[in-house]
């Protein structure tokens, strides 16, 4: 154990014993603030492996200290005012190189063994941030507003662990140009961890609102990422090679996320990509044609949270997988009413390997509601319907109703087998 946190938990204690204090558990460049009303609301667990504050528990391991007043990490400090940007770096951050034109930046970081923090505000509509480095580094938006007419507005050349951290109270907005060359309006070559309770708007004028090279992940203190709009996808994560699932997938752990005005998919997890659920708010509106909500190449899994959907685009889905997926947990509503769309899509994989031979659906606890009042596409006679599977439709748990408000339209079209062994499916 750490001396510094013994010191620390003694201070806490100390003060904590007469009135309630707030305590910032740090862990690295992250501090998390907690009300303590006494000494008996900080304990370390007989084993030295937790540390209980309040009532959360923290891996003692991960702790570096605890105080009473809100840490200042060292932070280089990026602003923009207008036309201009300025570049503040700390005497005790090495490595750390950068350029200034107007209102872009560009920063080059050699530092291999320290995990630096970056924090960016101010305002510009012809401003950006470049930055290129080869170690996992964070990033807090404080309060920035960006645009970029002929690229990104933040491009992260960092083939690591990005985390970026929304501050409190603040809201944040990014936007690209149009007919750019440029990936995302907010793009990063590593994988992207989303946190912090502030606010996320992102607009992708030329391709993805917000790419990810590798895996992308909203964690559980996630606050609100709106997608304002995307010439493709909203969100757009991994590039990866067959089978390598790990390194291009999509996982939200809590977060409110909205998205809509896409010309391709709201969420697309790139090929062979798979898809978690756990928790948090998703809603999409699929107004495209021939768009998805969740495009899952690979398996998508659902444990908890909650989805809505509204698909009024022809053709369009709002959950399409290729190969199995599984609904045990949390809810999901939607409508659907364009001609020839679907509310969930399985399409059948037909590769010979058992893992490719997917695009069965299993329902064990998630509940889900649908009303389906799309007409048929008559160009290929698609039918609209609210559940099409084109293998085998498993349900253990939980509560499906699908609502059916126009006559041509299909509540469940499954093209294999109907196993309904528990739960409840009604249809009218």
């Amino acid at each position: 154990m750490k001396k510094s946190i013994l010191a620390a938990l003694a201070l806490v204690c100390s003060a904590a014993a007469s009135a309630q204090v707030t305590a910032y558990v740090c862990e690295g460049y992250d501090e998390e603030a907690i009300e303590v009303n006494s000494k008996t609301d900080i304990t370390i667990s007989d084993d030295r492996s937790t540390i209980t504050v309040g009532k959360k528990s923290f891996d003692l391991a991960d702790v570096d200290s605890i105080t009473f007043m809100p840490p200042q990490f060292p932070s280089v400090d990026i602003v923009w005012n207008g036309t201009e940007a300025t570049v503040s770096v700390p005497a005790t951050v090495t490595g750390v190189t950068y350029t200034v034109n107007a209102g872009h930046v560009s920063i080059t970081s050699t530092n291999t063994t320290d995990e630096l923090l970056y924090t960016l505000s101010g305002t510009s509509d012809n401003g950006s941030l470049t930055l290129n480095g080869s170690y996992k580094l964070r990033m807090h938006l404080n309060g920035v507003t960006l645009t970029n007419p002929k690229g990104a507005a933040i491009d992260i050349e960092c083939g690591k662990r990005i985390e970026v951290k929304l501050i409190k109270g603040t809201v944040n907005t990014l936007a690209d140009g149009a007919n750019g060359t440029q990936k995302a309006a907010f793009y990063t070559k590593g994988h992207l961890e989303l946190k912090g309770k502030g606010t996320l708007n992102v607009t992708g004028n030329t391709k993805h609102a917000i790419c990810a090279a590798e895996y992308l992940q909203l964690k559980s203190s996630t606050g609100d990422i709106n997608i304002l709009g995307a010439a493709s996808d909203g969100i757009h994560c991994g590039k990866g090679k067959k089978g390598e699932t790990e390194h291009n997938r999509f996982i939200m752990n809590g977060g409110n996320l909205t998205i809509a005005n896409c010309g391709s998919d709201c969420i697309d997890a790139d090929d062979f990509g798979s898809m978690y659920i756990n928790d948090g708010s998703l809603h999409m509106n699929i107004a495209q044609k021939d768009g998805t909500g969740l495009k899952c190449d690979s398996i998508i899994y659902m444990t908890g949270g909650n989805i809505d959907f509204s698909v009024t685009g022809d053709l369009s889905q709002a959950i399409r997988f290729n190969y199995n997926a599984y609904f045990s947990g949390g809810n999901i509503e939607g409508t659907v009413s364009g001609n020839g769309a679907k509310g969930f899509k399985a399409k059948k994989v037909t590769a010979s390997t058992a893992v490719n031979n997917g695009g069965d659906v299993h329902f064990d606890g998630t509940d889900v509601t649908l009303t389906v009042s799309g007409g048929t596409y008559t160009a290929d006679n698609t039918k609209c319907a609210g559940i099409h599977i084109d293998r085998d439709f498993y349900q253990t748990a939980g509560d499906i109703h699908v609502t059916k408000a126009n006559t041509a339209a299909l509540t469940l079209e499954v093209k294999g087998t109907k196993y309904i062994t528990g739960g409840t499916y009604t249809e009218q």
